[in-house]
């Protein structure tokens, strides 16, 4: 609804159809090149997940897989890709359920992204054989309602997780066009930036060097 790549990713005309073989091909051409990681990124990967995973299998090399995601997906979705993903990169936007429902048409928003997190964290961050990166945006005015909860939840249950906090929100796509979203038609203050970090820094959270 507010995404900057909104003009790649709501057209469907973007992208090219793709098997887990091709995706093997891909994978083995960039290793080749010089590329570190490959990155699953989209839009979202969760539609793909099943190529994802075969392409993977497929690949038969070394190279690190890297989930970057909203985290939005189901727990046996979550079990698949806990046993080959090396690096996650998950956004965690909405500290509760209404804000997410309201902004981006999603239910039972918290309960779900805060289980997927908390699952990646365990399993893989915590015994220290992958590594996190948390993206949090913030959202102008949603300081108190969303920003704090996201952290405060981080700090409690993935204290190891480095968390990016995000200052680039920017109005785009719907939120100019529609009365209902004029509370978010404005840039992130310096003053509600400086309340995040400050938050976070109260909190132990590792932001700095990735932020």
């Amino acid at each position: 609804m507010f995404c900057q790549n909104y003009d790649i990713s709501t057209n469907p005309k973007n992208g090219i159809e793709t098997s887990g073989e091709s995706l093997a091909r891909i994978s083995r051409d960039l290793k080749r090149e010089g590329a570190r990681n490959i990155n699953y990124v989209g839009g979202e990967p969760t539609p793909n997940t099943y190529n994802i995973l075969k392409g993977v299998r497929e690949t038969k090399t070394n190279i690190v897989q890297l989930w970057n995601s909203n985290m939005y997906c189901s727990k046996e979705c979550m079990k698949l890709l806990l046993d080959v993903m090396d690096f996650w990169l998950p956004d965690f936007k909405y500290g509760n359920d209404q804000c997410a429902e309201r902004l981006s048409k999603v239910s039972n928003y918290w309960e779900i992204v805060s289980r997927n997190h908390k699952m990646a964290y365990d399993e893989t961050v915590e015994p220290g054989t992958s590594g996190m990166i948390i993206r949090h945006l913030v959202l102008p005015g949603h300081i108190e309602c969303c920003t704090k909860p996201v952290l405060e939840w981080v700090a409690k249950n993935c204290p190891k997780a480095l968390v990016n906090i995000m200052e680039q929100y920017h109005p785009t796509h719907e939120v100019p066009r529609r009365k209902e979203y004029a509370d978010i038609c404005r840039r992130v203050t310096s003053h509600e930036m400086e309340e995040a970090y400050k938050t976070a820094d109260e909190l132990g959270i590792i932001w700095r060097p990735v932020s």
